[in-house]
């Protein structure tokens, strides 16, 4: 069973960070996924372990894979958006009648 739009209201564009280097990251081809948005404020530890101010939450349907530093556009096509790293990523293995999902917290 899938809960589909009641639980991902909203969509984002992600480009997943496929590399890195002395000229910075490269990133994939843009494409849309249906996620629930919600803006807050929350401390996080990035990838290297600093804590960090997240901006946003972002939760995506399983098997969705999104890699750290990777890039999501929140709200697309409205006056505020905006695109932001991804600085943590957790999975949430839930048991039926609720998905699995992944989150994502933003810059």
């Amino acid at each position: 069973m899938t809960w589909g739009a009641f639980f991902y209201p909203h969509a984002v564009r992600v480009r997943n960070r496929t590399g890195g280097g002395g000229m910075g990251s490269t990133y994939g081809p843009p494409r849309t996924v249906a996620a629930e948005v919600i803006d807050e404020q929350t401390l996080v530890r990035d990838a290297d372990g600093r804590e960090v101010v997240s901006s946003t939450r972002v939760t995506l349907a399983l098997p969705e894979h999104v890699p750290l530093g990777s890039l999501v556009t929140v709200w697309p096509g409205l006056p505020y958006e905006r695109e932001a790293r991804v600085l943590s990523a957790a999975v949430n293995p839930h048991d039926p009648p609720l998905d699995p999902h992944l989150l994502l917290r933003l810059e």
